[in-house]
């Protein structure tokens, strides 16, 4: 494989080291790998006519805008000190080189549509001109921190990409951080062609969900309302580095609660003939609610409305009090307690008044899946501000 370094940078606002680097068009296929687009999971393939014609011009030999990349984090460590000798002394390009030259080792930052474009050239057994060289930046941060602030404020700045496109971007770098942090975590994607199987298994786009109802502090996530939607996002991501790191912090101990509630909610609600992988994750139509312990709801703590209503609730009310924190721990304590010392067929969470009242919802009147966030929403924070010491099944009433 033949790299060339052609330069190094630093960013100088994260002090991320760059690479600037040149390679033959066939060679940077196998720098990318044969997963390349696992990195982006929500986002599609485009098919812009425009693209038709770049494709023509790539294989008569155009030269690509530069190709940005990203050293995956568990691999950085190995690459900064050979960086390091060869800011010193460019004789050392060639070392960094081939520790660059890994097979998949890499992410897309920008660039993904190109690298679709060249792989179906390939594919299409088109020979590329020779000499027909591409560009590429490649980025080296480990820096977890750094890294949340770059994908989140930087992306925002400079390409129009939507607060919930940054955040997958985010959690699918982070995936394998996160389940180090919270003990039995297992996030699964939709390309993973698997269901959830056992507690504490949850999909990785209902934890983005979770995470956006937290940093916006709303669980309606698709506003009718353009102009709020755009305030509660602007809102988000006009925070300073350390605020979006403390936030994310925070967010991953608020999930490490809701995973141990979740692991609780599975044993107390799961029925012994239906296996939790049959158990549908999506919330059950109102006219068709089921029993409560026939199984279904051994799932309901996975489930995106649920996830979402939580995590707004708490960034609601806990927000930056510390005294309203503290309730809101004593009342996930209090639950968990009570889940702890339910058997299988009791109701710690309330559910059978929680169905009641959601099954009351006329579905012509108002949208049935608004009314059901704000009900769960809005029960979770008058359990918070009691710190527990009401159960559940009286705060969904007052929550109607």
């Amino acid at each position: 494989m033949d790299i060339r370094v052609l330069g190094l940078a630093r960013d100088l606002r994260t002090n991320t080291p760059v690479v600037y680097a040149q390679l033959p068009i066939e060679d940077y296929l196998e720098v990318v790998g044969d997963e390349f687009e696992n990195f982006t999971i929500q986002r599609r393939r485009e098919n812009h006519k425009a693209y038709q014609r770049l494709k023509v011009d790539i294989a008569g030999g155009a030269l690509l805008p530069s190709i940005t990349l990203a050293v995956k984090p568990d691999k950085v460590r190995a690459i900064i000190p050979l960086f390091e000798k060869a800011e010193v002394d460019n004789a050392r390009y060639g070392e960094l080189a081939r520790a660059l030259s890994t097979k998949g080792q890499v992410d897309i930052l920008d660039g993904l549509q190109r690298t679709y474009i060249i792989t179906d050239l390939k594919k299409e057994g088109v020979d590329f001109v020779s000499g027909q060289n591409i560009h590429v930046e490649f980025w080296l941060e480990a820096d977890i921190d750094k890294l949340i602030y770059r994908i989140i404020i930087l992306n925002a700045g400079q390409k129009p990409m939507s607060i919930r496109h940054q955040i997958e971007l985010l959690f699918m770098s982070l995936k394998a951080s996160i389940e180090k942090q919270i003990p039995d975590l297992d996030i699964y994607t939709e390309r993973d062609n698997t269901r959830r199987t056992k507690a504490k298994k949850f999909a990785l786009s209902a934890i983005v969900s979770a995470y956006q109802a937290f940093i916006t502090g709303s669980a309606e996530l698709q506003k009718g309302n353009v102009i709020a939607n755009q305030l509660l996002e602007s809102n988000a991501l006009d925070a300073t580095e350390e605020e979006i790191t403390s936030q994310f912090e925070e967010f991953t101990r608020w999930l490490t609660i809701y995973a141990a509630l979740d692991e609780c909610v599975t044993r107390v609600y799961k029925s012994a003939n239906v296996p939790l992988e049959q158990v549908p994750p999506e919330e059950v139509e109102p006219t068709k609610a089921p029993l409560i312990h026939g199984g279904a709801y051994a799932n309901w703590l996975s489930t995106e409305n649920v996830i979402m209503a939580f995590f707004a609730a708490v960034a609601q009310y806990g927000g930056s009090d510390s005294k309203k924190k503290d309730r809101v721990d004593q009342a996930l304590k209090m639950l968990l307690g009570a889940l702890a010392n339910a058997g299988e067929g009791g109701d710690p969470l309330g559910l059978e008044v929680f169905e009641k009242i959601r099954v009351g919802t006329n579905p012509r009147r108002v949208n049935v899946g608004l009314a059901t966030r704000r009900l769960l929403t809005n029960g979770f924070k008058e359990f918070f501000r009691e710190s527990g010491e009401i159960r559940l099944e009286q705060c969904w009433p007052i929550a109607a």
